[in-house]
Parts: structure tokens; C-alpha cells; sequence
């Protein structure tokens, strides 16, 4: 009797555990079709991701009935083109895509559609997204608002030949003094003709020489910035952080090295013509270890760039982002596709093709660890990416603007002019820009 009482009294339980499962599971997700008929245009950057991103369009496209008009273009044409779209408030601009150095800019112009109230809304998010899985480091926040949803980094990282170091007994350099006699003893005549054939060092000195040379600034307790938003890149630390910067390369690096760019650097060591370097490490996999495209792989070790103390010790974290303008008149439906080029269906993806991402989960997954060609590199990525530094470049609205005025200060150490001069001129240079700006 007693059984069959229990029998009776499961029936409407399961029954209720099953309408409460099947509400969880409808809960869980949002009515995606809900703007079935819309056509969203997305400005973004061309890059090792946009492939992949393509094909996830198609899927967003047929999830939805939303069409996407996508663009894709470098960098800096980029930066320009979102610069007068925006300014020009054009509302046929929907999503586009950011970066760390222009998050300031955007955000202080108006320009960046805060998402806290979207993330918020269980009609427009799904249960399943999980913002908290995203790094909290690398959140784009601007004064306490999400402004953009970040979906990968670059960190930077020392590359140097594993195998150079071997042969000639040289030590992986932990601190400045390393690793300027790293580059002395692997600057190197290899096949005794008189000639240098592979540079101890090798970095950019073009007008975007400022991210690399941000390593050097906060590896030796310097910063661009005080806590009062005051330039304070022409302190002793930084002079000597400017100084050290051009040496190695004046020094160590290849003859007319003043007009070499990302392109030039990541190609001397692909070539084996250079032993070391700091660059955003998405370039392993890209070419650095692409047999195809490099004489050297396999061949390469990366670590953290050397501090010139102890305590200086950090990584650089570039970061790319997702963001809906201020000024498109299809928000909710530009939420949905950020929303789903930024979710963990769409994050693992990319970190299977050794791409950084953003989220937590796709680092700790099982098929990335198996996947992982790149232990080594992935290790100090997945802690750099926990306490690096963000905002790592001048933090000022008007960074674009000022980014020649360093360039040309940054050059003035490479020819070994005088640096503190320089330094006090470009502080002077960069307030007038700050005082016009907002």
C-alpha cells in the first residue's frame, strides 16, 4: 500500500519536475527570431579571426532572419573609417569592432552604446551566456559601464630562438641587464664572411612603435599617465625606459631599422635574421611556427618580457571588442549578434586555432588542452590574461592624435638624441591635445 501510495503521489511530482525542467530549458534561451527581417551593418577589423567570423555570420543569419552586411579593414583604415562615421552620427552603423587604445576615445564622444541594461534583461540575454565567464581583467568597462564585449587578446610576449640560446649558452633573460647581453652575445657573423647575418635584437620604430615600447615604460616603474590623469612619461623611469629601448635596437638591430613595423619584425625572425623580439604572440601560430612561412619553427621559445626589477613584472594585453553605436537605430537586434559572435559556442572555436580569447572557459576546456601546440606560450598567456595590463598605451580620448608626437619621441632614443628633451616636449604636446579633448 505504501508503495503504491508513493506511485500516486509520483505521478503529478514527475510531472511537475518535468514542466519545471522544460521552463528552465525555454527559460534558458531568448526568442531570437524576434527581429526576423532586420539588416544590421558591422564595421570590423580584418584579421587572423575574420575568416571564422564569416562562417559564424551565416550561422547568426539563419538562427535569426537577420541579415548581416558585414565590412572587414585593417587596423588603421579602421580606426579612420569608424572615426567619421561616428563623428558624422550615421545611423546606418550597427556593431563595429574596437580596441583597447580606442575604448576612451569612443566612449568619452558619445559614441559607444552602454550594454549593462541588455546583459540585465532575460528577454534579450540568454541564461546561457555567461558574461562572468569573461576574464574580469579584460572587461571593457569604462567608468563603470560595459561599453563593448571583449572578445580576444594579443598579449605580448619576449620570443627568442630556443635554439640560438642553446648553442651559444645563453641565458633566457629575466631582467634588463639579461637582456641586453643576450643580444650582444647573439648578434652574430654565423657564416664568417665579416658580415652580421642574425640581429641579437629586433623591434618596431615606426608610428606604431608605442605598444612595444610600452613594455620597456612599465617594466621599469613607469607609466604614461598618474593617477590624476597627468602625463608623466618624461619621469626618470621613463627617460630611462626610452633610452634602453632605442640602445637595443641603434645597437643590436639591423641597419635603417627606423621604419620597421610589426610586418618587418615578426619577418626578420621568421627569416632567421633576428634572435629576439616583444610582439603580441598571436603571431606564433599565424606564422612564427607555420613551417610554410617560417625557417624557424619550432624553433622558438616565449616568455614574459624581462622587467627591469622584479617587481615590474607584467604582461601587455591588447584586446579586440565588439561594440553597438550609440547612434544605430536597431539596438536590440545589434544585441543579439554581439551576443552571439561573443558567446562560448562561438569562443572555442577560436581558441582551438590558438587565437586568445576572452573567456575562461575555453582556456580550461579539454578539447584546448588537447588541442594546444603551444603549452609553453599558453601557460604565461592564461596567467597574464588573470593580472597583465589593459590599458597599457596612452589612455586619452584623443590617442590617435597624439600617437605621432610619441612615435617621433620614441625615434629620438633610436637616434640617440637628446631623450629627455624630447620627452618634456611631447608631455608639453600631449596636454594641449588632452585640454581640447573632453
Amino acid at each position: 500500500m505504501k508503495r503504491k501510495g508513493l506511485f500516486k503521489m509520483g505521478v503529478p511530482i514527475l510531472l511537475l519536475s518535468v514542466f519545471v525542467i522544460t521552463s528552465l530549458a525555454q527559460a534558458a534561451d531568448i526568442n531570437w527570431r524576434k527581429y526576423e527581417g532586420t539588416t544590421l551593418r558591422a564595421v570590423l577589423s580584418k584579421s587572423a579571426f575574420t575568416p571564422m567570423a564569416l562562417e559564424f555570420f551565416k550561422e547568426f543569419e539563419k538562427k535569426t532572419g537577420i541579415k548581416v552586411i558585414d565590412e572587414h579593414y585593417g587596423s588603421a583604415p579602421l580606426r579612420r573609417k569608424l572615426t567619421m562615421e561616428l563623428a558624422a552620427k550615421n545611423k546606418d552603423l550597427d556593431v563595429f569592432g574596437g580596441m583597447m587604445k580606442t575604448n576612451l576615445e569612443f566612449y568619452r564622444a558619445g559614441w559607444l552604446f552602454p550594454l549593462d541594461d541588455f546583459l540585465k534583461n532575460p528577454a534579450l540575454t540568454s541564461s546561457d551566456y555567461d558574461y562572468n565567464d569573461i576574464f574580469p581583467k579584460v572587461r571593457s568597462i569604462v567608468d563603470g559601464k560595459t561599453i563593448g564585449i571583449t572578445t580576444s587578446m594579443n598579449p605580448m610576449v619576449l620570443m627568442y630562438r630556443k635554439d640560438l640560446f642553446e648553442k651559444y649558452k645563453v641565458k633566457v633573460p629575466t631582467n634588463w641587464k639579461e637582456l641586453e647581453e643576450a643580444a650582444k652575445k647573439l648578434t652574430l657573423d654565423t657564416d664568417g664572411d665579416g658580415k652580421i647575418d642574425v640581429y641579437g635584437w629586433v623591434a618596431r620604430m615606426n608610428e606604431e612603435n608605442s605598444a612595444p615600447f610600452s613594455n620597456f615604460l612599465w617594466s621599469n616603474g613607469a607609466s604614461w599617465l598618474d593617477q590624476k590623469n597627468k602625463p608623466v612619461f618624461n619621469s626618470p623611469q621613463a627617460v630611462e625606459a626610452l633610452k634602453f629601448y632605442g640602445h637595443l635596437l641603434k645597437t643590436y638591430g639591423p641597419p635603417g631599422a627606423s621604419t620597421l613595423g610589426w610586418q618587418e619584425v615578426i619577418g626578420a625572425i621568421a627569416q632567421g635574421k633576428a634572435a629576439m623580439t616583444v610582439e603580441i604572440s598571436i603571431f606564433a601560430d599565424m606564422v612564427l611556427e607555420n613551417p610554410k612561412q617560417s625557417k624557424v619553427a619550432g624553433k622558438l621559445g616565449y616568455t614574459y618580457f624581462p622587467p627591469a626589477k622584479p617587481e615590474y613584472k607584467t604582461m601587455l594585453l591588447p584586446t579586440n571588442c565588439y561594440h553597438i553605436s550609440a547612434y544605430s537605430q536597431k539596438k536590440e537586434a545589434a544585441w543579439l549578434l554581439v551576443q552571439f559572435m561573443t558567446d562560448k559556442t562561438r569562443s572555442l572555436p577560436y581558441q582551438l586555432k590558438m587565437l586568445p580569447t576572452s573567456r575562461k572557459s575555453s582556456w580550461l576546456d579539454p578539447k584546448f588542452k588537447a588541442a594546444d601546440k603551444y603549452p609553453e606560450l599558453s601557460k604565461i598567456q592564461y596567467e597574464g590574461i588573470q593580472k597583465g595590463i589593459v590599458d597599457f598605451e596612452l589612455t586619452i580620448p584623443a590617442f590617435d592624435e597624439a600617437r605621432p608626437y610619441l612615435a617621433r619621441m620614441i625615434f629620438t632614443a633610436y637616434e640617440g638624441g637628446d631623450v629627455q628633451k624630447a620627452a618634456n616636449e611631447t608631455v608639453k604636446q600631449v596636454e594641449e591635445i588632452m585640454k581640447k579633448t573632453p
